[in-house]
């Protein structure tokens, strides 16, 4: 189980992201990498603590979608979802 997040917290480890959202870790961590390259979620924030990834909570509750799955991701780079 994931540190609980309070009202205060902005930036979130993908353990608690993962329950935030209600997925699986795994899903969040291939959320992350579509961030990464590029090819979907760009509205989501990270930044590195240490070795961990971190990813803002407001960046989350602002985004319409978050895709998981590359084959979801838009086939053109200014496409909309």
């Amino acid at each position: 189980m994931a540190r609980q997040i309070t009202n205060f917290q902005e930036w979130l480890n993908i353990d608690q992201v993962a329950e935030y959202l209600g997925v699986s870790k795994r899903s969040v961590i291939n959320a992350i990498d579509l961030c990464k390259s590029q090819l979907a979620n760009k509205e989501l924030k990270l930044k590195k603590f240490g070795s961990k990834t971190l990813v803002s909570k407001t960046s989350i509750d602002n985004a319409l979608e978050i895709i998981t799955n590359k084959k979801k991701a838009p086939q053109n780079m200014g496409g909309i979802v």
